[in-house]
């Protein structure tokens, strides 16, 4: 795969080139066949297909996004609300296709088909698509394991219920963050439970229990999607900043990021001020950055300071934890649900401490985290800061790697700051643990 540039259109284009030689080159055609018919704003559009004595090529529109499956992978999970959004696309693109003149089944529907691009879902990968009337005088169209119906791997017909049971695979994929094994698993919360149910009757062994089309599971998740009282998918922001330099504020935001994204809450750690500590340490390590400019150390998602002129696209994870650095008089800091300030614990800092702490008290919440201090030693802060919760973070050398005394401080930290609000499910993560920095 090729990308291309327009010249005359000033666009984009990707090229699929393939050699004629290839024992699967009817495949490519097939595919190619296939999408020259369809038009819907959830499959690629193909421009068109040349070719020449050695070589076919398939110039298509190029899609930039994210696949479904990095997606949940980077999340844990997704919400009932998410799931159901792009589970009724996901319904949209296939009814589409079972309901052309000439019907198409896609017979492999999986997380790692589907981009999510900007909120939309687009469909690629048509090698396994078959017109229905194929597919149902053949047998044994086998798909991908955990998505794939039953009767595609017992050589029975197949028809447009064989992907209505991949939708509920992939219903399951993005709520539960797994792939669907022998027993489905249930979450006890009342609207996974809903879903949980639709994703059952997409996935029955027999098809004549399963959901009789696309459309009639389009409706059923329309349904459930208009009881959702979820509200719109926002990140929770906390701002670390630092009464002064040398203290630790960077490792001690670091250390909440991995330890929220160790315990099942995916958090990003952004560098919110003119420093190149993130870029310093990737290059050490010999780290490229993704597209979105993220690096991805050990479990954790990391993205440095790129200056205001660079405007980098929008990446949700359900926490976005801030290091802005030093907190100095006239200087903006982020807005925020709290802020951590983190504290010297020596005798001689304690007054740039309460200084500081006066100056972000206007902001919001704060909560003060002492660094480097003793376990013995006894804090007194002034009447006017009477009302600030604070916390000792005890030593710990590498943020990367997990702590417990640390987790005790910020799971004490993050019930302080939010109120006492969890996120829904510890699932995560234990391959990530083998995979932590240092």
């Amino acid at each position: 795969m090729y990308l291309a540039y327009h010249v005359e259109l000033e666009e984009y284009r990707a090229v699929k080139v393939v050699p004629k030689s290839i024992a699967d080159y009817d495949t490519f055609r097939k595919e190619a066949l296939f999408l020259k018919t369809l038009r819907h704003p959830g499959i690629p559009i193909v421009y068109d297909v040349e070719e020449d004595t050695g070589y076919s090529y398939l110039i298509e529109e190029y899609l930039e996004g994210e696949s479904l499956y990095a997606l949940v992978k980077r999340l844990g999970s997704l919400s009932v609300k998410t799931a159901v959004n792009l589970g009724i696309q996901i319904c949209r693109i296939i009814q589409f296709m079972n309901s052309a003149e000439n019907p198409i089944l896609y017979l492999d529907l999986q997380p790692k088909n589907l981009l999510v691009c900007n909120g939309i879902l687009r469909l690629t990968d048509f090698d396994h698509a078959q017109y229905a009337s194929d597919a149902a005088a053949f047998g044994e169209r086998y798909g991908t394991i955990g998505f794939a119906a039953p009767e595609q791997y017992k050589g029975e017909p197949l028809d447009c219920r064989t992907d209505v049971y991949a939708i509920g695979a992939l219903l399951y994929f993005m709520s539960h963050g797994d792939v669907p094994g022998s027993t489905l698993e249930v979450i006890n919360e009342p609207e996974y439970r809903k879903l949980d149910r639709i994703i059952r009757g997409c996935m029955k062994a027999e098809k004549e229990e399963r959901y009789q089309s696309a459309e009639e599971l389009q409706r059923t998740l329309q349904e459930l999607q208009n009881q959702i009282k979820e509200q719109a998918i926002e990140s929770r922001i906390v701002v670390f900043t630092g009464a002064g330099a040398g203290i630790g504020t960077t490792h001690a935001a670091l250390g909440m990021s991995y330890f929220l994204t160790r315990n099942g809450c995916p958090a990003l750690y952004q560098e919110e001020y003119d420093t190149d500590t993130v870029r310093t340490l990737a290059k050490n390590m010999g780290l490229k950055a993704d597209r979105n400019g993220v690096y991805q150390i050990g479990c954790g998602n990391i993205r440095p300071y790129y200056g205001e002129a660079v405007k980098l696209p929008y990446l949700y994870f359900p926490v976005i934890i801030k290091d802005a650095g030093v907190i100095r008089s006239g200087r903006e800091l982020p807005g925020a649900d709290f802020y951590v300030l983190v504290c010297g614990g020596k005798w001689w800092e304690i007054d740039r401490a309460v200084n500081a702490a006066k100056m972000l008290k206007s902001r919001g919440k704060v909560i003060l985290l002492f660094n480097h201090m003793e376990k013995k030693a006894r804090l007194k802060l002034p009447k006017v800061l009477s009302d600030i919760h604070y916390f000792f973070l005890p030593f710990f050398s590498n943020p990367f790697k997990e702590d417990k005394a640390a987790n005790t401080c910020y799971r004490e930290l993050w019930n302080d700051g939010t109120g006492g609000t969890r996120w829904k499910r510890k699932k995560l993560l234990a391959g990530y643990r083998r995979n932590d920095a240092g």
